[in-house]
């Protein structure tokens, strides 16, 4: 498959990092939350982005809308179960752990994805890979040592999720192929992660102050976010994407740490150094691999 031209890659580049600047304000959102519990942020959060998707598509497809979500088909809806998961996973993280381990944790998503291509999809990633799924491993236990608590063991389980999750989503969109519209499918999962918070939560009690945070949550650093997302994705290849998308947990415990003063313990601080750096090399590695290759 040909790329697209430098100049619509240069397109994409800005596109996701401005993408992963709004994904990164997700921890510190959350904590400027001071009254509403996490199955009311995951309510409100979902709510404010179906609200904004639904907005989004009326004014590009208009009455085609309908049209585009029966396309989604089982593989839509089952994609758009497993996206959803992952925007209650990520609060309910942030919420019984740090936000650096939050998002260190999440950051290994391209290697659980690189592990669920070869696994599901016939996908070979190179040799090299596997010295970053061990190096990530090794971060990964430095980063629980500090979490044997109840309340930080199930955060870090949580946000261990989130890729898990992620790597599902793709596998079943994958198989899909290109009939399924990734902007409806996250509209779609918005609404599951809302029904699914709604019998926790009490969302009517939540004092108006906290809806600043809330509307941005789900307007700008999910919805907003995921449509700058799905565009990028048309302009890069999955290795440029999962490169950029590293700015995400680099700036999201720095936004914590900078305004709140959140920071974590040296062994989990250490531990997400590692697990960033091995995703970081192994990401580099499979784009030196493509960049080599003669097909390109």
């Amino acid at each position: 498959m040909p790329l697209p031209s430098p100049a619509e890659r240069r397109k994409g580049a800005l596109l996701m990092l401005c993408a992963s600047l709004l994904f990164s304000s997700g921890g510190l959102l959350v904590r400027e939350v001071r009254s509403a519990s996490p199955w009311d942020i995951v309510f409100w959060r979902s709510a404010f982005m179906f609200g904004f998707l639904t907005l989004v598509l009326l004014v590009w497809h208009g009455r085609g809308l309908a049209g585009r979500l029966r396309l989604l088909g089982r593989s839509g809806l089952v994609s758009a179960v497993f996206m959803g998961s992952t925007f209650v996973l990520f609060v309910m993280a942030v919420s019984h752990t740090t936000v650096a381990n939050t998002a260190a944790l999440m950051s290994t998503s391209p290697l659980v994805l690189a592990l669920a291509g070869r696994a599901f999809l016939g996908e070979h990633p190179p040799a090299g890979i596997w010295l970053a799924v061990a190096a990530a491993l090794a971060g990964i236990g430095l980063m629980f040592s500090e979490g044997l608590g109840p309340g930080a063991m199930l955060g870090n389980l949580c946000a261990l999720g989130v890729p898990l999750a992620f790597a599902v989503n793709y596998v079943v969109l994958r198989r899909a192929g290109q009939h399924v519209d990734p902007v409806v499918m996250m509209l779609i999962a918005a609404l599951f992660a809302m029904l699914a918070a709604l019998p926790f939560a009490a969302p009517l009690s939540v004092p108006t102050a906290d809806f600043p945070a809330l509307a941005a949550l789900g307007v700008l650093q999910t919805g907003a976010a995921c449509l700058l997302l799905a565009l990028a994705m048309r302009r890069l290849t999955a290795v440029e994407l999962s490169l950029i998308s590293l700015v995400e947990p680099v700036l999201t415990p720095l936004w914590v740490w900078l305004v709140l003063a959140e920071r974590p313990g040296q062994a989990a601080l250490a531990g997400g150094v590692m697990v960033v750096a091995a995703v970081l090399a192994s990401q580099l590695l499979v784009l030196i691999r493509e960049r080599g290759s003669p097909s390109r």
